[in-house]
């Protein structure tokens, strides 16, 4: 599934996802929610602020180079990213044209090209996915096949690299893509004739000045959406528009070998033009400044504080970290701090039904964090770490349903995380194979019924297995989701707790490369799921099982 490979690479992430390829896909960190991590594309926040989420399946994975957790994510993110935020690179070097097919009726298409010149670099890429998606599922000791699964997808991308000197350097991105999907709801309630289309457009320029002792980042970025979603036997046809523009002015200064300043600016308007919340507007206006105080070489501190002012919200966090490095017993690091995220479009404004209605008095969603990593490298040798994150979260927002029956979103949860990662990284074992993997146990309690939090499992776990050889590639990935616990209402209405088993996902890629004239030749094969096992994240959106996937592609 598209991102998924990068992403579950990540220690601590957890992806959601609604079954199939037509399905969304969330990313959430430490057992957290979708809401409360950002997913960043070259500094362009992805997150669609009409529901605070982030859907993996709009990004292509061709665009990808590299998926990293980044530091510090309050001082420069603000509202949504107290769980942490998760950098996409693009790539910006590809030569080549890609046509790959597979199970389910997969087809896609892709091209790229990079020219480059004494001090610019330009990128082009753009291609197509494709599929019918159908495919048979087990419902009550029956086989069936699930339908409305179809996704197609063309898009096109742009990056500008241009270095005017030693000192001056502009880069530029733009990305388009247009969606058609069907939603085939869940297996209870299917949807067979709903459908959805989506345009995303993401417009993002940079300028960076390189001083003697630091640099200054200024950087302007657009992200518009256009979502139409029918469904003709609910009689549903809705429309939504989002756009959301902003200019971030970001810096950084070393004074002294012991003192280093960084500082941001953001200023951001959002808005929305829809038919299930009309017609909004807010803007944000917020600044940030962290120290980096050197007391020794082996002791360093780095407090931060940041204001926020959104809309009617005003919210001031904080962070601390210290680090002391012992030279061969590694490197300490401790933080705390705090983090928040403001109600979404649909949970202030949501136009009043039958059924649901938004809410315009909701409080800020605040959150209270406590780090202690440690890490070594072992004489370059491998890579590895231990972590213990510890989260507090109160006034979540949650839709729940009152004595009429109508769901409405309210501050009444709160939650305690705590997660013991261990991580580990073999560059090189011997000839051309290296292993990385990261462990993850997770408790989460919901504070108010003392019960585990639904869908978040106690155990998680990733391997990746490298192997190079010549002109062959192997990839090998194991992903483990544990028991994760859910509450359904049994035939009374009553609520029941229910677990749903955990799984073991395995994923196999096997790549030859050999030379055609004077251009390299690869020939990709990849097996998704290859022990064809139920990997369902959720009990009523299944997802296929063994996929198969062939590839050619033709480097320039």
């Amino acid at each position: 599934r598209r991102v998924l490979f990068r992403s579950q690479r990540i220690p601590g992430s957890l992806i959601k996802s609604y079954g199939g390829m037509a399905g969304i896909v969330n990313l959430s960190m430490d057992g957290g929610q979708p809401v409360h991590t950002k997913i960043i594309l070259e500094g362009i926040d992805l997150t669609n602020p009409q529901n605070g989420q982030t859907d993996l399946s709009n990004i292509p994975a061709e665009l990808m180079q590299q998926l990293y957790l980044g530091r510090t994510p309050n001082l420069y993110y603000g509202s949504g990213s107290f769980d942490g935020v998760v950098h996409i690179r693009p790539i910006i070097n590809r030569f080549s044209l890609k046509i790959s097919a597979g199970s389910y009726g997969y087809q896609s298409r892709s091209a790229g090209y990079t020219w480059s010149f004494p001090r610019t670099k330009l990128n082009v890429q753009f291609g197509e996915n494709m599929s019918v998606g159908n495919y048979p599922v087990t419902q009550d000791h029956s086989t069936i096949t699930r339908q409305n699964n179809k996704f197609s997808e063309s898009y096109i991308s742009g990056q500008l690299h241009f270095q005017k000197n030693q000192q001056q350097l502009l880069k530029g991105l733009f990305f388009s893509t247009d969606q058609d999907r069907g939603i085939p709801g869940n297996l209870f309630w299917p949807s067979p004739r709903a459908n959805r289309e989506n345009n995303i457009n993401l417009i993002g320029l940079q300028y960076v000045y390189l001083m003697k002792r630091g640099h200054v980042r200024l950087h302007g970025y657009q992200r518009y959406s256009d979502e139409n979603y029918k469904n003709p036997d609910l009689d549903k046809n809705s429309r939504h528009q989002v756009n959301v523009s902003g200019v971030k002015m970001n810096g950084h200064q070393k004074f002294k070998d012991y003192f280093e300043l960084n500082g941001v600016i953001d200023l951001k308007k959002e808005s929305i033009k829809s038919s299930d919340v009309g017609g909004q507007n807010r803007n944000t206006i917020a600044t940030g400044v962290q120290a980096s105080i050197k007391l020794a070489d082996w002791l360093h501190f780095q407090p931060g504080y940041r204001t926020d002012l959104l809309g009617d919200f005003l919210e001031n966090t904080y962070d601390l970290t210290s680090s002391i490095s012992l030279l061969t017993l590694g490197k300490f690091t401790m933080s705390f701090g705090t983090g928040f995220h403001a109600p979404t479009f649909n949970d202030l404004y949501w136009r009043a039904d039958s059924y649901s209605e938004g809410n315009p008095d909701l409080n800020i969603e605040r959150n209270q964090y406590q780090n202690i990593r440690w890490e070594n490298n072992f004489d370059t040798i491998t890579n590895f770490s231990l972590e213990y994150r510890q989260r507090y979260s109160h006034n979540l927002i949650t839709w729940s349903s009152d004595e009429n029956y109508t769901w409405t979103p309210k501050n009444i949860d709160e939650s305690e995380r705590k997660n013991m990662i261990m991580s580990f990284s073999l560059p090189t074992v011997f000839g051309g194979l290296s292993i990385s993997g990261h462990i993850t146990r997770t408790i989460a309690i919901d504070i108010n019924t003392k019960k585990t939090l639904q869908y978040v499992p106690e155990s998680s776990a990733n391997i990746l297995i490298d192997y190079k050889r010549e002109n062959l590639a192997l990839e090998f990935q194991g992903n483990y989701t544990g028991q994760r616990t859910y509450q359904r209402f049994d035939e009374i209405y009553e609520s029941v707790d229910l677990t749903l088993n955990g799984f073991f996902d395995i994923d196999v890629g096997l790549h030859h490369i050999s030379s055609l004239w004077t251009h390299q030749l690869t020939l990709h094969l990849i097996i998704q799921n290859i022990m064809d096992q139920n990997t369902d994240f959720f009990p009523d959106y299944p997802e296929p099982k063994r996929r198969i996937k062939l590839g050619i592609e033709l480097g320039f």
